[in-house]
């Protein structure tokens, strides 16, 4: 079975040629962020094994390169929160960078002093969006997170998990109107978010976040040995990581679709996919039946 480094090994010839990981010079995309004037690049970073093992190089590197393609976005939690706030600081990158941060208090006064110590990691400011990954006790939590941004703490809230399971408490805040974004699965190979959440978030002007876009490596083996299809050029895609996230990209209600990766080299072909031109309806159909036909 083949694993991300193996794949790209396979494909090394496509990832490497003139444009691909830059994305041929074309700005990546921003999106607004509803009921704002705020807009978020559409491709970011999840929170990669560096960020929480404190490695304050390969942090950089990949700040580094999510910046150089014009991404913003980096989803933050436990170690990480410090590694990335410091690396932000050291850059002076608060107006580039959009940090998620997740918060695990299980009190209000727990909850503010999370986000002051990381404020203190970032050199200062008021935090962009805190995330709660458990959406049941959010709910019952509401007016304590709405508090943090009623009192300055942070600008956006949300909730995140990356299973169906979870879709029910999500699709209540939601309807609730406690958060701003939520955070889900979803993907060709995991696409049910599209059935319910997705189109309700839309609906309720709440912003999307995506996450396992590649469903932890499980989708590189479906496309292992193939060939990227001619017609994939039609929408400027180019590499098998690109196709996956041209896919999720091309669904009205996305926001932000973040990867999770630990190399730059990686980080920079996934960032290209936020660039050029994505998937019609009749495309993504397509993609679907090439990716999921059986092997």
């Amino acid at each position: 079975m083949a694993d991300r480094r193996e794949f790209l090994q396979l494909a090394a010839a496509l990832v490497a040629a003139p444009g691909v990981a830059a994305g041929a010079g074309r700005a990546m995309h921003k999106r607004p962020i509803p009921g704002t004037g705020e807009t978020l690049a559409v491709v970011g970073l999840g929170n990669a094994t560096p960020f929480a093992e404190g490695d304050l190089q390969r942090t950089g590197e990949l700040v580094d390169t999510l910046l150089a393609h014009g991404g913003g976005y980096i989803d933050t939690s436990f170690r990480g929160r410090f590694t990335v706030g410091e690396v932000m600081r050291r850059r002076r990158a608060h107006d580039e960078l959009f940090l998620g941060t997740y918060l695990e208090s299980g009190d209000p006064a727990g909850l503010a002093d999370e986000i002051r110590a990381v404020q203190d990691a970032q050199g200062g400011g008021v935090l962009d969006l805190v995330l709660s990954r458990e959406p049941a006790d959010y709910l019952r939590r509401a007016a304590e997170f709405q508090q943090l941004k009623e009192s300055g703490l942070t600008r956006y809230l949300g909730v995140a998990r990356h299973r169906a399971e979870y879709y029910p408490p999500i699709m209540e805040a939601i309807r609730e109107g406690v958060v701003d974004f939520i955070q889900v699965n979803y993907s060709l190979l995991e696409p049910e978010a599209a059935n319910e959440v997705l189109p309700l978030a839309m609906e309720h002007g709440v912003a999307v976040i995506t996450n396992r876009p590649f469903v932890n490596g499980e989708y590189f083996p479906r496309v292992a040995g193939r060939a990227l299809p001619d017609w994939a050029a039609d929408f400027d895609c180019a590499s098998w990581a690109q196709f996956s996230l041209k896919y999720i990209l091309a669904h009205p209600a996305v926001t932000c679709a973040i990867t999770e990766t630990s190399n730059p080299r990686h980080a920079a072909d996934n960032l290209a996919a936020g660039s050029g031109r994505l998937p019609d309806d009749a495309t993504r159909a397509r993609m679907r039946e090439l990716v999921l036909e059986p092997e």
